[in-house]
């Protein structure tokens, strides 16, 4: 792995200029050639790409505007004039959807009305050209040239299986074969922001297309690291995509593309809550190497369609955190991850205007996923359990002293997770049930099975100690090796049927109401980083068998409370820090303590989920004005959360949290009063609570046992995103041709950030409610486009992020937050020629 990333991270190295070279002689040449196998003749105009293409589903039994679930179709103009580069941008043009940004890439979590998680397998799915993601590392990434985003809210576990118990995200690139053009961008900005962009779409035939996209994007950071004096979450992403599409007859068509993309930066930007800096020692980086492709395969019959899908994935990582962010040498991880995705989906639908519609499916995958994660207890954490040892011993009245041998203790880990699945589904929709025209049901049921697994070996270097005895014990010192090795395998298999049930009501052909019910679920697997915990817990095992065994006899006086049982979220009396849980199977526990194998402390169950709604859509016939809304009631089993462990000193798991739900609202609203001037409302309220969730927890002086009625965290409550958009045409003969602006206001809120919903004093812990508001204007001339852009314009301050943890050196509780981006403004040039 390690092999396989310099060499990428040389080839980066000089991956721009040959990028730059490679996209100038390909453009060149799709340019030339595009008129001379071309028919038509080469007449240049420009192209206002204003409305959304929408080809079919290779899936769906209705078509996209008439799905009886709630349905985002954002297309390529809102995108622009949202300045919608990424998917964290995408929340602000759908209700109910809210994509935080938590410091690096490394994750981007998607709730959907109230359900998401942070970490571990994804609660809603990310598809490009019907290819899916396999990890959350991979969502993020840049957006160019898209030519649809579709975003389903509500599980979708039918159709789409596994993950996608909150709803799935659909992104469409552009066609070759219907759309041909160059298209150049540059942009730059405050804060060092600098953005190139180019692409090119040509047919080479009548009926072969090629496109060729690149992109290059810097910025100096916006947080400081006081400890260093400079900016601590530079970034710097290139990449490129080749798509090509060949209509082999009338009935026959193939696409074949290919993602490159390459993050590099500082990450983490985590400070506590009182600062206006961070202040950390350790190196905090992010960077990642993603390869996407697709081959897809389409066949029309008569009366019939088959569809071929085939997905790969390659993600390379590594993440670097001083995991105390403070600057003392106490607590780093570096984690290196490498994952190999693969996926085949096979389908046959019906035509879809006929009054019985179906659609039969199969799909599989193979996912390899290996982690390299080496957790370093600094010197600051080894005074600290120092200190522990030594209290230890004089609480016993032992005439000695266990002194470490080193100020370093490494424990590093190698995981690997392999996983495969396969499913077979199948949804059917009738028209005209009960004789009642408009009338229309759908049903589905999908069979999905998993097996998942987890091959570890993990060790502790620098877990030795020295016994140093008091005078007079006449007695040298003893060294004692206390390091320990833990090598394993885990598997696991799951089974779960997704059934759905939908009724459709067509009162005209732009008005519908619908109901619906739907399962979802959400893998279950194993944590890599709980290994810190189980490790430190049989460290301190080994440590303590092996001290006795070289104590002489007689020199211990008689130990009390041998027998008594390790108390969860305490420490073993072994100079170790608190653990939740205890040593592995393979271990006898400190004490007398309980036995836990390394299944129980490291695996988590899948998570299900019911989804019901009803709900509409309206538009007026000269598509002035359209209106659309639901009510939902989600339930969610086994619930999966993201906690720290041993209050921040053993890094994050995800542990299943009993049961929680989610019910409210969601209205979009598009309004045209006149021909250049448009608005829109988008609003969302998601009520998540926990219906279920036994604990113990001392918070402000009081245990709690149970967390029922509680916000389930990081999820808002409310989204509402309200802009206008305003196109003033000039006259011929002017200097330019039209000027355009539009103000959007996105606001979400209030968050909570923990599952107790208060701090550790006991206070309501929550971002309140907060909006930030982006304005754009630009200038068209011909091909060329100028535009001034500001971003949150009154820098308008905010937590994106905020979690507790315990200072073991000082005892304090400290809350450390990651502040919202402040204000940003920069200005771009295109220029778009489209034939």
């Amino acid at each position: 792995m390690r092999h396989a990333r310099i060499c990428l991270q040389c080839a980066f190295a000089g991956f721009i200029p040959t990028i730059a070279r490679s996209l100038f002689v390909l453009f060149l040449a799709l340019i030339l050639t595009g008129p001379v196998f071309g028919d038509e003749p080469d007449t240049l105009q420009v192209h206002y790409l204003d409305e959304v293409v929408v080809s079919g589903s290779v899936k769906e039994t209705n078509e996209l505007e008439n799905l009886p679930t709630a349905v985002s179709v954002v297309s390529p103009r809102r995108l622009q004039e949202g300045r919608v580069e990424s998917l964290p941008a995408l929340s602000a043009l759908v209700p109910n959807l809210f994509i935080p940004s938590y410091g690096s890439k490394v994750s981007t979590p998607i709730y959907i009305r109230g359900i998401g998680a942070r970490l571990g397998p994804q609660t809603v799915g990310l598809y490009v050209d019907n290819v899916p993601s396999f990890n959350s590392s991979a969502f993020d990434f840049e957006f160019q040239d898209i030519q649809r985003v579709e975003v389903l809210r509500g599980a979708q576990g039918t159709l789409y299986g596994r993950n996608a118990v909150g709803g799935i995200v659909n992104l469409y690139t552009l066609s070759p074969l219907t759309y041909q053009g160059t298209r150049l961008a540059v942009s730059g900005g405050s804060h060092g922001q600098l953005s190139l962009k180019a692409s090119h779409y040509s047919r080479l035939g009548v009926n072969f297309g090629a496109s060729l996209a690149g992109y290059y994007k810097r910025d100096d950071g916006y947080f400081m690291n006081s400890y260093t004096g400079q900016k601590m979450d530079a970034s710097e992403n290139a990449g490129m995509r080749l798509k090509l599409e060949w209509q082999v007859s009338p009935d026959f068509k193939a696409m074949l593309f290919g993602n490159y993309d390459r993050v590099s930066g500082g990450a983490f930007p985590y400070m506590q809550v009182d600062s206006t800096a961070a202040c950390f020692n350790e190196p905090s980086s992010y960077d990642r190497d993603l390869i996407t492709g697709g081959l897809s395969l389409n066949y029309a019959g008569d009366g019939y369609s088959i569809h071929s899908t085939t997905g790969f994935q390659y993600l390379e990582d590594d993440m670097r955190m001083d995991q105390d962010y403070s600057p003392r040498p106490i607590f780093s991880i570096c984690q290196q991850q490498e994952q190999r995705s693969f996926s085949q989906e096979f389908t046959v639908k019906s035509d879809l205007q006929s009054r019985y519609r179906w659609v039969v499916g199969v799909f599989g995958f193979i996912d390899n996923r290996e982690a390299d994660t080496p957790v370093a207890l600094e010197k600051g954490m080894v005074e600290v359990l120092q200190q522990s040892l030594d209290a230890m011993m004089e609480r016993m009245g032992a005439p000695l002293r266990l002194v470490y041998a080193s100020d370093r203790i490494a424990l590093p880990g190698v995981y690997i997770k392999p996983s495969h699945g396969v499913a077979l589904f199948h949804q059917s929709t009738l028209e005209g049930i009960f004789g009642v025209e408009g009338l229309s049901a759908t049903a589905g049921i999908r069979l999905d099975y998993e097996r998942t697994g987890l091959d570890y070996r993990t060790e502790s270097n620098g877990g030795d100690v020295n016994i140093v005895f008091y005078p007079p014990l006449p007695l040298p010192p003893i060294f004692v090796e206390g390091d320990t090795l833990l090598v394993g395998s885990e598997r696991k298999a799951f089974w779960e049927v997704l059934p759905k049930f939908a009724l459709k009501y067509q009162l005209s052909p732009t008005t519908r109401l619908y109901l619906s019910a739907s399962k979802g679920y959400k893998t279950g697997g194993y944590n890599e980083q709980v290994f810190s915990e189980v490790l430190q817990s049989a460290l301190a095992e080994s440590l303590m068998r092996n001290v006795f065994k070289q104590i002489p006899p007689g020199v211990m006086p008689p130990m009390q409370n041998m027998g008594a049982k390790l108390v969860r979220g305490t420490a073993p009396t072994t100079g170790m820090p608190p653990t939740v849980g205890t040593p592995p199977a393979t271990m006898k526990p400190p004490m007398g303590g309980a036995m836990t194998t390394v299944e129980e402390q490291a695996s988590f169950a899948p998570e299900t989920s019911w989804t019901y709604e009803v709900g509409g859509r309206y538009e007026v016939p000269d598509c002035s004005l359209s209106l659309s809304g639901a009510l939902f009631y989600s339930r969610v089993d086994n619930l999966q959360l993201t906690k720290l462990v041993s209050e921040g000193t053993a890094g994050r798991t995800i542990t299943n949290a009993g049961q929680s739900e989610s019910k409210g609202l969601e209205v979009s609203l598009r309004y045209l009063p006149y021909e250049n001037l448009s608005l829109f409302v988008e609003y969302g309220l998601a009520d998540a609570r926990f219906v279920k969730y036994e604990t113990q927890q001392v918070i402000g002086g009081d245990t709690l046992f149970d967390f029922a009625g509680n916000r389930v965290p990081f999820a808002p409550r409310h989204t509402l995103s309200l802009g206008v958009s305003y196109v003033y045409v000039l006259p011929n003969g002017s200097m330019v041709d039209r000027v355009m602006g539009n103000v959007q206001y996105s606001g979400v809120g209030r968050i909570y950030w923990t599952e107790s919903n208060l701090d550790s004093e006991g206070n309501a812990l929550y971002q309140p409610f907060y909006g930030l508001t982006k304005a754009r204007l630009m200038a068209q001339k011909r091909a060329f486009a100028l535009e001034l852009w500001v971003e949150n314009l009154f820098n308008t301050r905010y937590h994106a992020f905020l979690f507790e943890q315990n200072d073991l050196v000082t005892g304090r509780t400290n809350h450390f937050v990651q502040r919202g981006y402040p204000t940003r403004f920069g200005a771009t040039l295109r220029f778009t020629l489209d034939r």
